[in-house]
């Protein structure tokens, strides 16, 4: 299965013809655009260029991969009306409305924000992640660890790691969510257990319920790379506060 990210990817290749210059528009490092490619191609279990030194051409597979590409952006343009009609932030990212939130359950808000239908938060627009998938109990979020996110002593700061854990775990409880209800974050565990870097490539954080009670629910996740790499785990605890009479 692959998240919006990949699509995203495997077009900015198809649009540039050049996986450098492609590298060069995602702004991230040659090695870090070929790394992710690959592990979208094995992911997929096809080629989706026929590569040469010069050029990147398009497989039958990959023209496929680039018309799905193309239905995304075209509900995320939608998406962004929809922000600019609502008097939302656009520089990347938005805030829905309390009452539209609540007007739906958290399960259907959130896949109306991996469609592209509600913007996705500006935090995650200023950090570089997003959300790319949702279930009952369980959210994913996806981002490319970068330069622009070192701390001094030349790695990825921690703060990335923990809020794309804390999102996924959030979200996976905003997942469970009736019509009405709202939450927020009590506490939030991390377990660092390897540095990032700008050639890391793209890491996933899944959360996951644990238990989900009237006023107080848990979750975990994971924060791994392509390969399944662990980088950091986390718990996290989240108040719920019932729907308003």
């Amino acid at each position: 299965m692959l998240s919006s990210d990949d699509f995203y990817h495997v077009k900015a290749v198809a649009d540039h013809g050049s996986l450098s210059r492609a590298a060069g528009a995602l702004r991230i490092n040659h090695t870090t655009a070929l790394r992710r490619l690959d592990q979208i191609e094995k992911r997929l279990g096809a080629r989706l260029f026929k590569r040469n030194r010069s050029s990147y051409a398009l497989t039958p597979v990959g023209e496929e991969i680039i018309r799905l590409a193309t239905h995304m952006e075209r509900g995320l343009d939608s998406g962004r009306r929809h922000e600019r009609s609502a008097g939302a932030h656009t520089s990347g990212g938005g805030v829905v409305p309390r009452d539209t939130i609540v007007a739906q359950t958290g399960l259907e808000f959130l896949k109306a924000m991996v469609a592209g239908i509600v913007p996705q938060a500006p935090m995650a627009a200023t950090l570089g992640f997003r959300l790319v998938d949702a279930g009952e109990g369980r959210a994913t979020f996806e981002g490319v660890p970068e330069f622009r996110l070192y701390n001094p002593i030349g790695t990825v700061h921690g703060g990335f790691a923990a809020s794309l854990l804390d999102s996924a775990l959030g979200c996976a409880i905003f997942s469970t969510l009736a019509k009405g209800e709202t939450w927020t974050t009590l506490e939030l565990k991390l377990n660092f257990v390897r540095a990032m870097s700008k050639d890391t490539g793209a890491v996933r954080a899944e959360g996951r319920i644990v238990h989900r009670g009237r006023t107080v629910a848990t979750s975990e996740g994971t924060l791994k790379d392509g390969a399944c790499k662990l980088y950091a785990h986390a718990t996290t605890t989240c108040m719920i506060f019932p729907a308003r009479s």
